[in-house]
């Protein structure tokens, strides 16, 4: 499935959780300004959109912007993605970019999830933990937790205590 993300109309803000000085679209929008329009921040599921793999970013009844989904950021209670926008040349691009909305309804919603025929072929992808099986998630079924084990033994002689303390600790510096 991807996420569609509808803008509205062009407007400026201050104060914006990822430093942007305008939301909404405009006419001859470029990709990569659809995208930082797009991308954030939204109320959205959070464990839902890092589930997916591909973001289509529209703006009057187009789609302005296609990228692929590297990650989510949390901003008070608000999501934002992070990933990058696809090329010329990629299936999903080239099926999307500049066509009609696919995802348009009825909704007030600006999120919408839906199955895109295109990205099939980006279902599954080698689990993150090195194990060689391949999966629809970062993770094959338990080997997120087995990876984490694994560095626990590695990096903190077992201790996951010694894990805790030490995001701790670095969270603190980091909020500093």
């Amino acid at each position: 499935m991807a996420v569609r993300i509808k803008l509205g109309e062009y407007q400026t803000v201050s104060g914006d959780w990822l430093g942007r000085d305008y939301i909404g679209c405009f006419p001859r929008m470029t990709e990569t300004e659809a995208w930082e329009a797009g991308r954030g921040v939204w109320k959205m599921n959070r464990a839902r959109a890092a589930a997916e793999r591909f973001a289509l970013i529209t703006g009057m009844g187009k789609v302005l912007a296609v990228a692929e989904i590297g990650g989510v950021t949390q901003h008070g209670d608000r999501i934002a993605l992070d990933g990058r926008p696809l090329p010329a040349g990629h299936p999903v691009y080239d099926a999307y970019i500049g066509r009609p909305d696919p995802l348009a309804n009825q909704s007030q919603n600006s999120i919408t999830y839906g199955d895109l025929p295109e990205e099939a072929a980006f279902r599954t992808r080698p689990c993150a933990c090195g194990c060689g099986e391949t999966t629809g998630r970062d993770f094959a079924p338990g080997h997120g937790l087995k990876a984490i084990q694994v560095r626990i033994r590695q990096h903190f002689g077992g201790s996951a205590l010694a894990l805790i303390q030490w995001i701790d600790k670095t969270h603190e510096r980091a909020a500093s």
